[in-house]
């Protein structure tokens, strides 16, 4: 099975987009993670500006294939023996690295530190070794999460807030943003962390992952069914959308002013998850939302509400005009019903 995304570089390098203005073209660019929903739309981006693209996973059939599969190199890791060969033959030669590569979920890292702990921190310092090793400094972007904050002692929260999270997720993130700074320190690479709070958007890798929060709102109302909330659905969250995301990791990978530099990616503006899921049933009809209890599991690992303070991201990466949430679910559900004509279109011609 493939994945159209013609579409989806069309929109993401649009009308809001700025990427022009970078140089890209014929750079050696390595996207760890690139088959997920968020570095499939980066691959999109870096592709269409003219990149070299390498993207370093683990058993590529395992995944839904891209329609680009063809236009970038690819580096598997299909055994613990081999994985330490494959890191450094990817970033042989690479100048910029995006870096996807974890496991996620809040309340499931706390059942499974354990494994949490190898599937991140571990693998990190093995990937960074192989950094050291190149010789090249490598830029790494990478990919960290909100939920490094913990529960937020002041809104709107800013990059200087205290870290104390409240899951092994947070907790793992926060110790590889360490990581990266104690090796650039040490003169073996450049970073820019990008702590990231809810994405959102059309998703070519649906069903794989469960983070996602309002994609997974947007797919059961398209379905006809309920979206439950946990409590009163009075918490806030900061969505932002995907085209955005892939536009600041873009200039992150860009700009001088991004290099050794923490940020907030997120759009600085904040709605209630009750908010969110009753704008999303005007535009499709569903019945209204069902409110739970919420799990214990659930309660021990919630941060509670969140905004991002995000004038340093506006500052150092000279974004603007990012996609509000109603143009954004727009968006969201338009691509995602085209994207299903698609594939009933095509099922009848390949039986």
């Amino acid at each position: 099975m493939t994945f159209h995304a013609d579409k989806l570089a069309t929109e993401t390098l649009g009308a809001e987009a700025t990427l022009t203005q970078f140089s890209l073209a014929g750079r050696n660019v390595l996207v760890w993670g690139g088959l997920g929903f968020l570095g499939s739309h980066l691959v999109d981006c870096l592709l269409s500006a003219g990149a070299s693209v390498r993207l370093l996973t683990r058993e590529r059939e395992r995944y839904t294939q891209p329609t680009w599969a063809h236009r970038v190199q690819w580096f598997e890791v299909r055994h613990e023996s081999n994985k330490q060969e494959v890191f450094r033959s990817a970033v042989n030669g690479v100048d910029l690295v995006y870096n996807f590569a974890g496991s996620s979920g809040a309340v499931a890292s706390n059942s499974a530190p354990l494994a949490s702990l190898e599937n991140n921190c571990r693998e990190q310092l093995l990937f960074l070794a192989a950094c050291e090793e190149s010789g090249t400094c490598p830029h790494v972007v990478f990919s960290s999460s909100w939920l490094v904050y913990g529960r937020p002692q002041y809104l709107p929260v800013d990059e200087s807030h205290p870290l104390e999270p409240c899951s092994m997720y947070g907790a793992h993130k926060a110790c590889i943003e360490n990581y990266l700074r104690i090796f650039a320190t040490r003169g073996k690479i450049r970073f820019s962390v990008v702590r990231m709070s809810n994405p959102y958007g059309f998703d070519p890798t649906a069903g794989r992952t469960s983070y996602k929060l309002l994609n997974t709102f947007v797919n059961t109302a398209l379905a006809g069914h309920a979206v439950v909330l946990f409590g009163d659905g009075s918490q806030l969250r900061d969505f932002i959308y995907v085209s955005d995301v892939a536009r600041a990791l873009v200039a992150c990978g860009q700009r001088a002013e991004a290099t050794n530099e923490i940020l907030n990616l997120s759009s600085g503006q904040s709605h209630t998850l009750l908010e969110a899921v009753n704008l999303l049933r005007e535009m499709v009809p569903s019945p209204p939302p069902m409110f739970r209890e919420w799990p214990p599991e659930y309660v021990a690992a919630e941060p509670g509400s969140y905004i991002a303070d995000v004038s340093k991201m506006q500052r150092v990466l000279g974004l603007s005009g990012l996609v509000d949430l109603r143009e954004g679910l727009s968006r969201t559900i338009g691509l995602l019903e085209a994207s299903r004509e698609q594939e009933m279109a095509v099922a009848p011609a390949a039986s």
